[in-house]
């Protein structure tokens, strides 16, 4: 337990040292809040209203705001999502510099468990999404207060808490296993620039994945992105749909959701929450548990 948490505690002061690594973490939800802003938002609100105006007497300026809450809610929720995986990328960027300046194989010859290497670089990374995902949360609540949206309830916070813990878990993993087969701050980089191309569109951040082929939805489903996206959308929009979609008939609702990518269809049914989070927890075991082996059996010279 010594070991363990000595890892831990250099990896976090590390990565708190490093400013722009700090600084990265946020740009990928500047630039989402940005693009809704300025570019997506209103064809998003479209599509929302488009749902409610088929209903007589429905379609006024009420709705129309309530529209525009929800498209917010639905993107701050995506940005959760997809926050976990770009701020353990940003983390990992020290472990590549700890390789490429040597000090990675000082620890690695020290007489520590592989297993123990891996678990104090995924936990000290799951430590800092946790912290990153809860200050993105606190802002975005602040954000939609301002707007007028009801503050969540203290039942829904340990939920959104939970499901960030299981997110964020995943993509230490995941990023961690990345970053063990990746030798260079160059090729670290690159690797960067592709997730951080992918990530949002995986994730169902900038169009609802309904208005996607069914080819491509088959593809975004077979990443755990567009699962954490579901979990976060579907407990932080729930009350806001429920006032939105009271005295309409309960298919439109269920329509609606597949279409943004809330609720997500396998064999004509939509899945649960807790299979969802079986899946994210399933993912992140597996990537944690390939980390190990690699280093295991990886030549000495790589370690």
């Amino acid at each position: 337990m010594r070991q363990l948490t000595a890892i831990c505690s250099r990896n976090l002061k590390i990565y708190i040292r490093d400013k722009g690594s700090v600084l990265f973490s946020f740009i990928s939800m500047l630039i989402i809040i940005g693009l809704m802003l300025l570019f997506l938002g209103d064809s998003t609100v479209d599509g929302v209203m488009s749902a409610i105006e088929t209903i007589p007497g429905r379609g006024g300026d009420a709705d129309l705001a309530a529209a525009k809450d929800i498209v917010y809610l639905w993107t701050v929720a995506g940005i959760l999502a997809i926050n976990a995986a770009t701020v353990t990328l940003a983390f990992y960027s020290n472990m590549i510099k700890d390789r490429s300046g040597n000090r990675l194989n000082s620890i690695m010859v020290m007489p520590i468990k592989r297993s123990v290497i891996v678990a104090g670089y995924i936990i000290s990374s799951w430590i800092t999404s946790v912290a990153m995902c809860l200050i993105t949360l606190a802002i975005a609540e602040g954000i939609g207060a301002y707007r007028g949206i009801e503050i969540f309830s203290l039942a829904t916070h340990f939920k959104l808490i939970g499901y960030i813990m299981i997110n964020s878990f995943v993509y230490s993993a995941i990023m961690y296993f990345f970053a063990s087969l990746i030798k260079t701050e160059g090729a670290w980089s690159g690797f960067g620039i592709i997730v951080g191309s992918l990530i949002g569109f995986l994730g169902g951040i900038y169009f609802p994945i309904g208005s996607l082929s069914e080819t491509v939805n088959k593809i975004v489903k077979v990443f755990p992105t567009i699962y954490g996206t579901s979990l976060f959308r579907r407990i932080m929009l729930a009350e806001i749909e429920n006032n939105f979609f009271a005295g309409t008939p309960e298919q439109m609702r269920e329509v609606f959701d597949q279409k943004m990518g809330i609720d997500l269809i396998f064999n004509d049914k939509a899945l649960s929450t807790n299979t969802e989070m079986v899946i994210l927890f399933v993912v992140g075991i597996v990537f944690a548990a390939l980390s190990v082996v690699y280093l295991r059996f990886s030549k000495k010279t790589d370690r």
